[in-house]
């Protein structure tokens, strides 16, 4: 069963209700909810407007779709190619140019998708999985790309945060910057 779910700004994503797609294709069910740091992010990006945006383990990609509306060239990145799907068609329904490509980031021998913003919204579902996102934060800075990372308070995110070394994460700027770096931004209760 699929459900349009209003996102941010009157954008929306297509959300799956239960644990398989269409087809009846299995896929991780974690990856098609709208997550409280979604709509944290999608607010950011919309503002910042950076050239190009990759956003990893994007699930349903309201920030992608909110970028890709502002007129960002944007690639939305997933393991899970159901979500990916229901991406692309909210994409299609509200007419946004939005690519998308299954990529995970665990997959340590497949370098990060280039884009000037590198955006993680609520994606540390495992301790492993956090820790190659802070190995894929580090990637991303060291090719000059800036990198937001949204996340909820949970046990994970602490992985995170030891894994990149230390730093902590606090609230929402009032805007991205190009040439900031790192922002950690505190997405809410877990």
């Amino acid at each position: 069963a699929v459900r349009r779910v209003d996102g941010v700004n009157g954008l929306y994503v297509y959300a799956v209700a239960y644990g398989g797609g269409s087809d009846g294709e299995p896929h991780d069910a974690l990856s098609t909810q709208l997550w409280p740091s979604a709509r944290v992010a999608a607010d950011l990006v919309a503002a910042a407007a950076p050239a190009s945006m990759v956003e990893i383990g994007c699930g349903l990609a309201l920030p992608s779709l909110a970028a890709a509306r502002a007129g960002v060239r944007v690639l939305a990145t997933d393991r899970d190619s159901v979500a990916l799907d229901f991406v692309s068609a909210a994409a299609e329904d509200q007419n946004i140019d939005i690519a998308t490509q299954v990529f995970d980031v665990e997959d340590a021998s497949t370098a990060l998708p280039p884009g000037d913003l590198v955006v993680m919204a609520d994606v540390f579902v495992t301790d492993p999985v956090a820790e190659a996102c802070a190995a894929r934060c580090e990637e991303a800075l060291r090719r000059g790309s800036d990198v937001l990372v949204v996340a909820a308070e949970r046990s994970t995110r602490d992985a995170f945060l030891r894994a990149l070394g230390g730093g902590s994460f606090g609230p929402a700027p009032a805007r991205l910057a190009n040439g900031e770096g790192l922002w950690l931004v505190d997405g809410g209760a877990g």
